[in-house]
């Protein structure tokens, strides 16, 4: 029963897989397992830095998650690009102590303030414009280990946000990321951060 479990589990991430290096895999699975949600956001004081992008799936099925583990390093490889592109390779995320914050996104930056959502496990940013005008509010998902923090946005939420933007500034690429984005159901995108 376990191998035939096993051989499922195998078959399911190797058909959600197009091109991606194994080890994004291995590093993902091992990440998840030591990283938790249960986390208040005063533990995100302080400044974490961009180390390469991030994607989850909406679910709570595990074995749709265990599959979305291969899908997600598969979505990261096609966003590695654009997030270069963009600049948002050089991401910094600043919280403080009274749980606003400053998100440079290359030459964009984005401020407001973070809290847990109402299951205590998810964040919702507040975005704000100039002033205190507020942009919108973005649900994100986050797991924590010591000095690592998986950031991903509600997609759907973050097009908006740069759609936005992009028309405001004339970002062309933000359009195109945006496509790409709405091809992908139920995904957060963001950041694999590390702390300062």
């Amino acid at each position: 029963m376990r191998r035939l479990i096993f051989s499922l589990l195998t078959l399911v991430i190797a058909l959600s897989v197009q091109a991606f290096d194994p080890k994004d895999l291995i590093g993902g699975l091992i990440n998840k397992a030591t990283s938790s949600t249960k986390f208040t956001v005063d533990d995100l004081k302080g400044t974490w830095l961009y180390d390469s992008p991030a994607v989850s799936f909406e679910s709570d099925n595990v074995l749709k998650n265990i599959g979305g583990a291969g899908a997600a390093a598969a979505v990261e490889t096609k966003l590695a690009p654009y997030y270069q592109k963009l600049g948002f390779t050089k991401t910094t995320l600043t919280v403080s102590e009274d749980h606003s914050f400053s998100l440079k996104l290359g030459l964009l930056i984005l401020k407001g303030t973070v809290e847990k959502d109402e299951s205590g496990e998810g964040l919702v940013f507040s975005f704000n414009a100039i002033g205190n005008k507020t942009l919108g509010k973005v649900k994100a998902n986050a797991s924590k280990s010591a000095d690592t923090l998986n950031l991903t946005f509600d997609a759907t939420r973050l097009i908006q946000v740069l759609t936005t933007i992009s028309s405001k500034l004339n970002i062309k690429s933000l359009n195109t990321l945006s496509t790409l984005l709405n091809s992908y159901e139920g995904i957060y995108i963001g950041f694999k951060m590390k702390s300062k």
